[in-house]
């Protein structure tokens, strides 16, 4: 059985391999995202990231508190070439909802938590549109995992898979063609590529330091246990510049991944977990 909802601009598939199925399950789940969404989504006016955004401060809850911790975590481990805080460049390049032009107040450190609260400091703004589908897919995840032990979770090609399946990849320059496919097992799998997101500086993949769209790589993949891993190091490393993201993720072990770069010359790390196989 397979349900799906278009959410946050793409489509959110649920597909369940079991004879029973219940219906009330997959609804949880959708509203679950929907709920995510309205009150995250930079693109709904007047909900609590917009007011967080020009109020400066709030109320912090668990789940917006984990996200911004790991966000943070991943600008450590990338040199800042991932960012949350550059919403305001975002939005001058017509790729958001404002249409005064913003101040580009860009620096993740000025994000600060004390006790319950979250602040915004030097007028930053943040956007979690880099990271939240890999908090739904999870979230998905551990619902549909209490009632079946066979099923994928596909949010926009984020994959994340109970079971063994072959998953189909597609071209990064031309998503009506396949050209990987790629056998997972109990993992997710996240991709990069400049393809999906358009603005009027070419795509929405920015590297934040010089403020341009990241040129030098047609698709990134990367494999974790978790969603929350795959998908946040997916885009990070994409933003990154191609010499330094290879570094990074040759520091990091516990991470599975594969560039292609803009000449389609291929890196991979070792022990890259899923048979890829060139169709």
């Amino acid at each position: 059985m397979k349900k799906s909802r278009d959410l946050f601009w793409s489509r959110l598939d649920i597909t369940i391999y079991s004879e029973k199925i219940n219906e009330e399950i997959i609804e949880n789940c959708f509203e679950e995202a929907i709920k995510f969404e309205k009150k995250y989504s930079r693109f709904i006016k007047w909900n609590y990231l917009y007011n967080l955004n020009k109020e400066k401060s709030s109320q912090i809850d668990w789940e917006l508190f984990s996200i911004i911790e790991l966000c943070k975590k991943v600008s450590d481990l990338t040199n800042w070439y991932f960012d949350i805080t550059i919403l305001p460049f975002l939005e001058n390049i017509w790729y958001g909802i404002e249409k005064e032009k913003q101040d580009e107040n860009i620096w993740y450190k000025n994000i600060e938590i004390i006790n319950d609260y979250i602040y915004l400091k030097n007028w930053v703004s943040i956007d979690l549109w880099a990271v939240w589908k890999w908090y739904i897919i999870d979230k998905i995840y551990n619902i549909i995992s209490k009632n079946y032990d066979n099923f994928i979770i596909n949010f926009g090609w984020d994959i994340r898979v109970k079971g063994k399946h072959t998953i189909y990849l597609e071209d990064p320059l031309d998503d009506k063609k396949i050209i990987w496919e790629i056998e997972l097992e109990n993992i997710s799998i996240a991709s990069s590529s400049p393809n999906k997101r358009k603005t009027i500086k070419w795509h929405h993949l920015i590297n934040p330091k010089n403020k341009n769209s990241q040129s030098d790589k047609l698709a990134l993949f990367v494999t974790h246990r978790l969603s929350s891993f795959s998908d946040i190091f997916s885009t990070a490393l994409f933003v990154t510049p191609l010499e330094e993201s290879i570094k990074v993720l040759w520091k990091i072990n516990w991470l599975e991944w594969l560039i292609i770069d803009k000449n389609w010359s291929i890196y991979k790390s070792n022990n890259f977990n899923c048979k890829l196989n060139i169709i």
